[in-house]
């Protein structure tokens, strides 16, 4: 799969995760990252908090090919915010 095929992949998995609540985010994330290699899809998926503060939680969702995924240097990624008020911004 070529880089700029995992775009839809990307979407759905920000559409996913920016719908989670901020305590949900944060409970989900307290260990910083969470990733899933599953060989029945056709993507590998990281998602990182990389803030986790008061009012808000920045989250990182990147997707890289499987195939490829030993030698992508630079996967598919998108950072939002949450904020504990419910807020989004993507």
């Amino acid at each position: 799969m070529k880089r700029d095929e995992l775009k839809p992949y990307l979407e759905r998995e920000i559409d996913k995760w920016s719908a989670k609540s901020y305590q949900t985010l944060r409970e989900e994330l307290k260990g910083g990252n969470y990733a899933l290699a599953d060989p029945a899809m056709e993507y590998h998926l990281e998602v990182d908090l990389l803030e986790n503060r008061d009012d808000y939680v920045q989250v990182c969702v990147s997707v890289c090919s499987e195939h490829v995924r030993r030698s992508c240097i630079h996967p598919l990624c998108h950072i939002f915010l949450v904020y504990r008020d419910g807020r989004v911004q993507k």
